[in-house]
């Protein structure tokens, strides 16, 4: 649907990223809307976990294209690709996935492709949610989804995006709880064909290794609830997730330390692409 160009910004002195259309989605007008809907997404939000949107241009003379905040680093999708992390950086990840989210459901707003590939991990281990091309308002039925579509990746959807059921910050949950797993066993919950894997998990939970422990398989088990309702909302997971970071390793009856906001997430770099 678009490129997206690492670029100098000449005025304010910074790296930055420009996403820009790609020429097949500009020159249909429902395209062209649905890309310019994820402006108006970025516009209002401001939160350290979120990409954060700097700019903006649509004229008819030139393809549409936005500006946003430039992380330099990798994708956990990258980081993924080398097997299993650290259950500590896991939980550390997923905190600030978790807290990023809780600020968009706050602002009325779903994301709906919550998958490693659009959660950005920086040099120094800021993480950031990056991607808001098929967000939607929640409560909201995708039109795609009554005639047999689906947006999002199929090893992340949650069951009522595979249902065309209205849609909410649970969706997102979901799909984190499934990323989460992933990080911590190197392995997707739900692999095959994608209308298979969209739909197994109808059929069943995800597999949860007890060796993950109480507080993990507790936490991913009510994440990846199939009912909606029965999931923890983002603020609740970002809360649990940062108390599993903090314990992480401390001896058993010890007192857990109290949080150190200088932290950083502890993962060796990667190249850059």
């Amino acid at each position: 649907m678009a490129e997206v160009w690492s670029a100098d910004d000449l005025l304010r002195d910074r790296r930055v990223a420009v996403k820009i259309a790609a020429l097949s989605i500009a020159e249909v007008p429902e395209s062209r809307a649905r890309f310019a809907e994820e402006v108006a997404v970025h516009a209002p939000l401001r939160h350290p976990h979120l990409v954060a949107l700097l700019d903006r241009g649509d004229t008819e003379a030139e393809l549409p294209w936005f500006v946003l905040e430039l992380v330099e680093g990798a994708h956990l999708a990258a980081h993924l690709a080398r097997g299993a992390l650290p259950a500590a950086a896991v939980a550390h990840v997923g905190a600030g996935v978790a807290a990023g989210l809780d600020h968009l459901h706050r602002s009325g707003w779903v994301h709906l492709d919550v998958k490693p590939a659009n959660l950005l991990i920086s040099g120094t281990g800021e993480v950031k949610v990056a991607d808001l091309g098929i967000a939607r308002r929640a409560g909201q039925v995708d039109a795609l989804a009554a005639s047999g579509c689906t947006l999002g990746t199929a090893a992340y959807l949650a069951p009522e995006q595979v249902t065309g059921a209205p849609l909410g910050g649970a969706a997102d949950v979901y799909a984190l709880g499934l990323v989460l797993l992933e990080a911590l066993t190197g392995e997707r919950a739900y692999r095959g064909a994608a209308r298979e894997v969209a739909h197994a998990r109808l059929a069943r939970g995800p597999l949860l290794p007890v060796s993950l422990g109480p507080a993990w398989t507790g936490l991913l088990a009510a994440m990846t609830a199939l009912d909606p309702s029965a999931r923890p909302a983002a603020a609740e997971v970002a809360r649990r997730l940062r108390d599993l970071a903090r314990w992480d390793g401390v001896p058993a009856g010890a007192a857990a330390p109290a949080p150190d906001p200088t932290v950083r997430l502890d993962l060796q770099p990667l190249p850059a692409a």
